[in-house]
C-alpha cells in the first residue's frame, strides 16, 4: 500500500513539473503536489532514527 502511495506522489510531482511548462499552468495541481510532496517527505523522515537523541544521551553521561 505505501508503495502505491509513493509510486502515485511520484506521478504528481512529475504531473506538476509538466504542468510548469505550460503557457498558463493549473496552480492546483502545483499545491496539491507540494502539499503531498511535505507529507511523504514527513513519512520518509519519520523513519530514519534521530541523531539528537544519541547526542543527547551521549552529553548526558559524560557530565
Amino acid at each position: 500500500m505505501k508503495i502505491i502511495l509513493y509510486v502515485v506522489a511520484f506521478a504528481l510531482m512529475i504531473w506538476a513539473l509538466v504542468e510548469q511548462t505550460l503557457a498558463k499552468p493549473n496552480l492546483y495541481v502545483q499545491i496539491i503536489a507540494i502539499i503531498v510532496f511535505f507529507f511523504v517527505m514527513k513519512d520518509l523522515l519519520n523513519k530514519t532514527p534521530s541523531n539528537f537523541d544519541k547526542d543527547n544521551n551521549d552529553t548526558n553521561h559524560e557530565s
